[in-house]
């Protein structure tokens, strides 16, 4: 049983000092040496170009995984429907990290008002997915929360994406797929969703939901996107921690870093 843990993106300049030490390290090789996987947000807005892709690739070691989300042009200009150019030419695109073992899994973020009445469109969208390659579905509307939803998913070994949001209902460990889970934490802010730092109490519930998905999968897929002031990568590693996971000196290190930020913005405010 594997766990793929990272963020949503790396690229973010307000990591650094309290993730990433300086402005003078280089991001993806740094990020890479303290997660084992990615997500990678920027795709859903416009494709890489194929050497974004080969310098990713050069970038990281050899058992680090990227997930991809299929760009909105797929999936939310065209709903899925008549997007089979569009689909495969983005598979395409990342087949080199398929060749070399970094391709994670690829995500399929539905817009907020695809719903269930567009199940025909779904479905014909899941007969082209490669077999050979994990896909997972995000839904984002209650009208997919049902038993029907979740036995599509299963018959074409789609992972349903657990989410923590304030869409309550993604996040119950529905377990689709038997080859992987798929899991994102997007904060739990009022007005920006992702503007958002989990506590320790928050966090708790997810050790159980994720020993669940642990138990019928051998991989998961985890992802923070709770980006500002560096939360996400703060979170993930307090996750690992309270998993008991043995950190690694580098983990202990960027923990240690992103603390003492935290301290000096305290001490910042009060002075004020």
């Amino acid at each position: 049983m594997t766990i793929l843990s990272g963020t949503c993106g790396w690229s973010y300049q307000e990591w650094v000092g309290a993730f990433y030490p300086n402005n003078r390290v280089a991001k993806l090789p740094f990020y890479s040496r303290i997660f084992n996987s990615v997500e990678v947000d920027s795709s859903f807005y416009r494709a890489p170009s194929k050497s974004m892709v080969a310098g990713w690739i050069k970038a990281t070691g050899p058992d680090f995984k990227f997930s991809l989300k299929i760009p909105k042009s797929v999936t939310h200009d065209k709903r899925l429907a008549g997007a089979e150019k569009e689909f495969l030419d983005f598979v395409e695109l990342v087949e080199p990290m398929a060749r070399v073992g970094k391709l994670g899994c690829l995500l399929v973020q539905l817009p907020p008002d695809f719903t269930f009445k567009e199940r025909g469109s779904l479905e014909s969208f899941l007969s082209l997915l490669p077999r050979d390659i994990h896909f997972t579905v995000e839904f984002r509307h209650e009208s997919w929360n049902r038993k029907e939803t979740w036995e599509l998913l299963e018959k074409y070994n789609v992972a349903n994406t657990v989410t923590d949001s304030p869409i309550e209902f993604l996040s119950r460990p529905v377990v689709t797929a038997t080859t992987h889970s798929y899991v994102r934490w997007h904060g739990r802010g009022k007005s920006i969703w992702y503007d958002y730092t989990y506590s320790e109490e928050e966090l708790r519930p997810w050790l159980t939901k994720l020993q669940v998905m642990e138990e019928r999968v051998p991989v998961v897929y985890a992802y923070f996107n709770n980006h500002y002031h560096a939360s996400a990568p703060t979170n993930l590693l307090q996750l690992l921690e309270m998993r008991g996971e043995d950190m690694t000196d580098a983990q202990k290190k960027v923990k240690a870093r992103a603390e003492r930020h935290e301290h000096r913005k305290a001490v910042k405010i009060t002075d004020f």
